[in-house]
């Protein structure tokens, strides 16, 4: 129920005053002079406070003053004399939100608080709804996924699709764009959620520690083993076993894991016994597979068992758009971390980290934001809280001839060469040079035909 406050050294016009707003459904209390106003307040709070201006020890002018600074959720309205009407003002340019003149027209007085309390909760809903749409933008998708990107959507679309299948999955896309957290999400909002989520590092391994790794090994496979070892993929059965930076596995692993893909089945290290496993495998790379098949470091008949369904992770940079929403889910991180409250960059910082590259993708922003959470203390971050390299950054451009150039001419050749030298530097693998470049492939296909590049 709605608390109205009635201040007033007139004992019956604030008893009287607080009688007629009980009777219109309102809770109402009457105190007689500014100290018992400030004192109600500190007891309880109170959606509105009607208070003369004139009083003893604390006058009205007193009363808005302390609402402003102590409650101001607080609404106030002044009551005033006729011929005082200037001092009303100066009440309301100290917090109050209305004035009234005596003699009171109670039907109009009570139109005033009816009009304050619904302008009140029209504030208060569009506060909850700007706190609900900065919530949706920054809210992290599944695993913990932020990003509302077009670039985005696309692949949590897609993953959403291919979770409930048992189908594998191979993602692609640079070190730091959220390889992991992607494959966790297709765990989750799979049939085997419940199950475990394993995972190994492929490139973490050498060769041999490796397979002791993925399959296991029984006592006395080799120097130091002193009891059985059970593998990942046996922990992992009844769930999703994620294989991270595959394109790492030596060749002889890749042989045993193919047969693992195929067959379900395999022997530990050491061992003869056929374990068999039920297991979802999903693997992640930063690496160009097929440029690996050609120059024969990674096995043709791998990839295809492992690309049943592949998704690309997009950079960064492609998806500059996702970097606000990532900022407020970092700083808030930080927040709960340090057990204080990051006030988050400042417009200038902000400038800054959207022209940024990013070519460690989202890990190197986060990091940032770590940083500069540490450093910015009670205050915004700044850029002088960003790493040196953010700040300084500048594009360098040619000077223009005196003569002035066809600017149409000057962006095509200046395309033709960038597109060029991904190319080149990629060995004409268009998908690397597509990574390179930060564009999906038929991008880049449109722009090789377009320019007369490759095939």
């Amino acid at each position: 129920m709605t608390r109205i406050l009635i201040a007033d050294d007139d004992r019956t016009a604030a008893l009287t005053l607080a009688a007629l707003f009980r009777r219109s459904g309102y809770e109402s209390h009457a105190v007689h002079d500014g100290r018992g106003a400030l004192d109600a307040l500190e007891a309880g709070p109170f959606e509105v406070v009607i208070t003369d201006l004139r009083m003893p020890e604390v006058d009205g002018l007193g009363v808005v003053r302390a609402i402003h600074q102590r409650w101001p959720e607080t609404a106030v309205i002044v009551v005033t004399g006729h011929g005082s009407v200037e001092a009303a003002v100066e009440a309301m340019r100290h917090g109050a939100v209305d004035f009234v003149t005596k003699p009171l027209d109670i039907e109009a007085l009570r139109m005033r608080v009816a009009n304050v309390l619904t302008q009140r909760e029209m504030a208060q809903q569009v506060e909850r709804l700007k706190r609900a749409l900065a919530d949706y933008e920054a809210k992290p998708g599944p695993a913990g996924i932020v990003g509302s990107s077009e670039a985005m959507r696309r692949v949590l679309e897609a993953a959403a699709q291919v979770a409930p299948t048992d189908a594998n999955v191979l993602i692609l896309g640079e070190s730091g764009t959220g390889k992991e957290l992607l494959a966790r999400a297709i765990h989750e909002q799979s049939a085997r959620a419940d199950g475990p989520f394993v995972q190994v590092h492929c490139a973490a391994y050498a060769e041999g520690v490796l397979e002791s790794e993925l399959f296991g090994h029984e006592r006395g496979a080799f120097t130091g083993a002193t009891a059985r070892k059970l593998g990942r993929f046996e922990l992992a059965s009844g769930g999703t076993f994620f294989l991270d930076e595959v394109g790492d596995i030596p060749l002889s692993t890749q042989i045993k894991l193919l047969r693992v893909l195929q067959e379900r089945r395999f022997e530990r290290v050491g061992g003869t016994q056929q374990i068999e496993v039920d297991i979802r495998v999903v693997a992640a790379t930063h690496q160009d597979l097929p440029a690996a098949i050609g120059a024969g470091t990674f096995r043709e008949d791998l990839f295809y068992r492992l690309d049943v369904f592949s998704l690309e992770l997009p950079p960064l940079r492609s998806r500059r758009d996702d970097i606000p929403a990532l900022v407020r889910a970092f700083v808030g991180r930080e927040s709960r971390r340090l057990g204080r409250a990051v006030a988050g960059p400042d417009d200038a910082a902000s400038a800054t980290l959207r022209r940024w590259d990013w070519p460690g993708n989202v890990r190197e922003l986060q990091n940032v934001i770590q940083r500069a959470a540490i450093l910015c203390g009670d205050g915004p971050i700044t850029p002088a809280h960003l790493p040196a390299a953010l700040r300084e950054r500048t594009v360098a451009v040619a000077p223009i001839p005196p003569g002035g150039l066809d600017f149409d001419a000057a962006i095509t050749d200046f395309e033709r060469r960038l597109v060029l030298q991904a190319y080149r530097q990629a060995g004409g693998v268009k998908a690397k040079a597509a990574r390179l470049l930060g564009i999906d492939r038929n991008r880049l296909r449109y722009k090789l035909e377009k320019l007369g590049i490759g095939d």
